[in-house]
C-alpha cells in the first residue's frame, strides 16, 4: 500500500456525540445486530453504507435447503438436461439472497435529502 493511501485511511479525527441513555442503547443494539462496534456502524453510515443485521438461523437453514435442492437437480442433469438451467437459476438465487441479506447495502444520502428526511 502506498503512503498516500495509507495516510488517507488513518483515523485521527475524533468525533464526540452526546446521546441520551435510550439513544446510546439503540445505537449499541443496532451495531450489535449487525455484528459491528458502534464506531464501525457509524463509519459505514458515513460512507453511505447501510449495515445489515446478521441473518437469523432460519435464513441459513433456507440457504442450506436451496443447496440441497441444487444438488438434487444437479444429479438429474444426465437424465434431464433442462435441469442444468434450473441449477443456474438456483445458483443465482442463492448469490442474490446472500448479497441482499448479508452484505452492507449502499444508499445515496441525496435520495434521503431530496425527500426531506435529512
Amino acid at each position: 500500500m502506498n503512503r498516500e493511501k495509507s495516510e488517507k485511511n488513518v483515523r485521527n479525527v475524533p468525533i464526540t456525540v452526546r446521546l441520551n441513555e435510550e439513544e446510546s442503547r439503540h445505537l449499541k443494539n443496532c451495531a450489535a445486530a449487525c455484528g459491528l462496534s458502534a464506531a464501525e456502524f457509524m463509519r459505514q453510515l458515513c460512507r453511505g453504507i447501510a449495515p445489515q443485521p446478521v441473518p437469523q438461523v432460519e435464513f441459513w437453514e433456507l440457504l442450506n435447503t436451496l443447496y440441497e435442492v441444487h444438488a438434487a437437480f444437479k444429479k438429474c442433469i444426465p437424465y434431464f438436461p433442462t435441469a442444468a438451467e434450473i441449477c443456474k437459476e438456483i445458483e443465482q438465487l442463492t448469490v442474490d439472497l446472500q448479497q441482499r441479506f448479508t452484505m452492507p447495502q449502499p444508499f445515496d444520502i441525496e435520495d434521503y435529502a431530496g425527500k426531506g428526511a435529512v
